[in-house]
Order: structure tokens, then sequence, then C-alpha cells
């Protein structure tokens, strides 16, 4: 081996360990390629809001809807835009996610490409609620 070949190999793996872990490419970190928030007020019980949003690139969909009283129940359902409130309770529209616990807030986490979408809240009460749904796309992406 010659010594510029020798100088140039320790020159590379000098560069490829510096960074205190990282490597030469970068870190792999969750960036937000997307953002959506709606607010909802005096959504009365057996009441339905929607909220209508259009993702642009593929990536993980998390959906976080929270509200007042942790005494209700506010249940999702991430249809189409095609879809409206009497298709959605005939069952007639296709539903790509639902959250249906007693959980606060309620979230949907869920992998998705570029498409349009339409959130249902459904106030299964029993009182009336506000609150805000927060939608955001994350993808994976090396840092430097």
């Amino acid at each position: 081996m010659t010594l510029a070949l020798a100088l140039s190999l320790g020159m590379g793996m000098a560069l490829l360990s510096c960074g205190g872990g990282g490597s030469l490419l970068g870190v792999p970190t969750d960036v937000v390629v997307f953002q959506h928030d709606a607010k909802f007020s005096d959504l009365e019980r057996f009441h339905v809001f929607t909220t209508d949003f259009t993702v642009p690139e593929s990536g993980e969909l998390h959906i976080t809807v929270d509200w007042t009283q942790a005494t209700d129940d506010l249940d999702l359902a991430l249809s189409n835009p095609a879809c409206d409130a009497v298709a959605l309770a005939a069952e007639l529209c296709k539903v790509f996610a639902r959250e249906q616990s007693n959980l606060k807030p309620a979230r949907v986490t869920m992998p998705t490409t570029a498409t349009a979408y339409r959130l249902f809240v459904v106030n299964r009460g029993p009182s009336t609620e506000s609150g805000t749904v927060s939608v955001t796309v994350t993808q994976t992406r090396l840092v430097p």
C-alpha cells in the first residue's frame, strides 16, 4: 500500500466516524411534511364534525383529536371525501381507520400515500363538546 492510499483511507475513515455517532449520510429523523389543524365547537351529542384534507406525499399519518371533558366519548372515522355522515352511518363508505375507545385524546396512526381524506368526529356524549383536530404526516429522513 502506498503512503498516499493509506492517508486517503485514513481520512475517509475519519470523516465517517466524526459527528458524535452519526454518519456521513446523517441521522434518521422524523420530519413533518404536512400539517392540518381544525377546531370544532358546540358539537352536540350524536352530531358529527367533518374536516377534509389532502396529503401531498406518502409517510406516516398521525391524527389527534382532543376535547374538553374526559367524561365525553368522541369517536373518529377516516374515509374519503366522497363519504358523508349519512353514508357513514349506513356503513356505505370505505373507512380507512376508526378510533372508538373512550380514551382522551383520540389518536389514529397509519401509513399513507398522497391522497384526500375526510375525518369524521362523532360526539357520543353525554355533553356538547368543543375541541381540536391535529393532523400531521411525517417521513423518516436522513438529517445531517
